[in-house]
């Protein structure tokens, strides 16, 4: 009886909260920036860790933290191989441009023969084929182009070392049933800087045109101008000192577009959010209006996911022992059928405290305007930053022995509705079933056609609602 009640006390005394103050950094979260902080940053390009556009884009962020007054540091990740593309083109013989092809990561450069120009790449007969795991190169596969509706990475090595193996790979996988109707889903080669055959996805209706063509014997040409180096990510943190040394809270999120595409949800929106936690966080403690807080808060952004992640935790040694909680952001910017906030990982025993703090905002702003209808905590699921701190046994990278709180909040993840069977203690709201939650997921998951114009800017109140949830939770748990 004794313990129970010191535990109510400790929960009363974190989920004690600060109205007014919350108000005022509610009030603050501003949508306007968030958009055009997830513009900028597309604008730029894909962003990966290495690369030139990802070399921009931590320029940008030095810049921004720094103008908001924050310590700020940039960190040269150890190298890893990096790829780029700088432009691409593929062609019928009838002059008809298949627009939606976007080149696989790590595919080597077609190069002109003489010039520059896209007329000058490889040229050769599609010929469709509907399974690659099914089929054998045969002799006719040299010198064409081959197009498969099907996925190509588990039988990518055998066709691409064969004797016969084609001038260029057309896929529009993963399109069954039919999802990427007008863009295309991006994926990557094997790490390796001598990819014999290069490989573009297209969309499915762009399938179908492939298709027709190779059954009236016409001519498909491709060209690609790519880079492949070993380069290193930078990965960007900035500091809001808390009252008190010791420990700190980390805000994050990888500042890559993992698929090689534009990248605004995945994940461009997830570093708006941090921005714009960090603007918010900045003008109130500089204003007075909130209170410094107790201990300081980080806001990294990964130059690359997982591998800066990983970097950073090497980097801080012992230091990271005094890390009281993650907080990283991975797709905030869509949903394609729920009105939904998620936070991650509520199987790991000892992140109860944060995420009964994010539950517990969750479920007292719940339905007001400006919030969330649904919310959920949820298992783990892998697959993002927040697990470079927890060990395997939770999908983690066991990069750290250390029992680190750590989670993720998202609208949207994956590219399809998910089924989760949640862990029992947990609370849900407005979800269909409490107990086998339903997982948002993204129409535009990995895609040519993860845009603004697809996602942030059809949802722009799903960042609003990560900032919001995640800075109340941390003016609770941090005063």
């Amino acid at each position: 009886m004794i313990a129970a009640l010191c535990c109510l006390v400790v929960l009363q005394v974190v989920f004690s909260n600060n109205p007014s103050a919350e108000q005022a950094y509610a009030d603050a979260v501003s949508e306007a920036k968030l958009r055009q902080d997830v513009h900028d940053l597309v604008a730029l390009g894909p962003r990966m860790g290495g690369t030139p556009s990802g070399d921009k884009a931590a320029a940008l962020l030095e810049q921004y933290f720094t103008r908001l007054g924050l310590k700020t540091e940039v960190f040269t990740d150890p190298p890893k191989l990096a790829h780029w593309e700088d432009r691409w083109q593929v062609t019928l013989a009838s002059g008809e441009l298949i627009e939606s092809a976007w080149p696989y990561g790590f595919s080597a450069s077609i190069l002109p023969s003489q010039g520059g120009s896209h007329e000058n790449g490889r040229a050769g007969p599609p010929i469709t084929v509907q399974s690659l795991a099914s089929a054998t190169p045969t002799p006719e596969w040299k010198g064409a182009i081959v197009y498969t509706p099907g996925e190509v990475g588990r039988t990518y090595a055998a066709v691409a070392s064969s004797d016969n193996r084609p001038l260029a790979i057309l896929t529009s996988a993963p399109n069954d049933p039919p999802r990427y109707l007008d863009w295309t889903r991006i994926g990557e080669l094997p790490a390796k800087v001598d990819n014999a055959v290069p490989v573009f996805g297209v969309s499915y209706l762009d399938g179908r045109t492939l298709a027709v063509a190779a059954a009236a014997k016409t001519t498909v040409r491709v060209s690609l101008t790519s880079h492949i180096e070993q380069r290193s990510p930078r990965t960007v943190v900035a500091t809001l000192p808390g009252r008190e040394p010791g420990k700190y809270y980390l805000v994050c999120a990888h500042g890559d577009s993992d698929s090689g595409g534009p990248g605004a949800d995945d994940n461009a929106s997830g570093v708006a959010t941090v921005m714009e936690m960090a603007r918010v966080f900045s003008e109130l403690r500089r204003s007075g209006t909130v209170p410094q807080p107790r201990y300081a808060i980080q806001f990294a952004v990964w130059g690359s996911e997982y591998h800066s992640s990983k970097a950073y935790i090497d980097r801080a040694g012992a230091k990271l022992r005094e890390l009281a909680g993650v907080l990283n952001f991975d797709e905030t910017g869509t949903g394609a059928e729920r009105e939904a906030i998620y936070f991650e990982s509520n199987d790991v025993p000892w992140n109860a405290t944060l995420l009964k703090t994010l539950e517990s905002v969750a479920s007292d702003y719940a339905g007001k305007p400006g919030f969330w209808t649904e919310y959920t905590t949820n298992p783990s699921q892998g697959g993002t930053d927040s697990y470079a701190f927890l060990p395997e046994k939770y999908h983690g990278t066991g990069t750290t022995t250390l029992e680190i709180p750590a989670t993720t909040i998202y609208t949207a993840a994956w590219d399809h509705l998910a089924d989760l069977k949640q862990t029992p203690g947990w609370e849900s709201k407005g979800t269909p079933d409490p107990v086998n939650l339903k997982i948002d997921y993204s129409l535009y998951y990995h895609s040519s056609g993860d845009t603004p114009e697809n996602t942030t800017d059809r949802e722009p109140q799903n960042m609003v609602r990560a900032v919001k949830a995640t800075g109340l939770a941390l003016l609770r748990l941090n005063q």
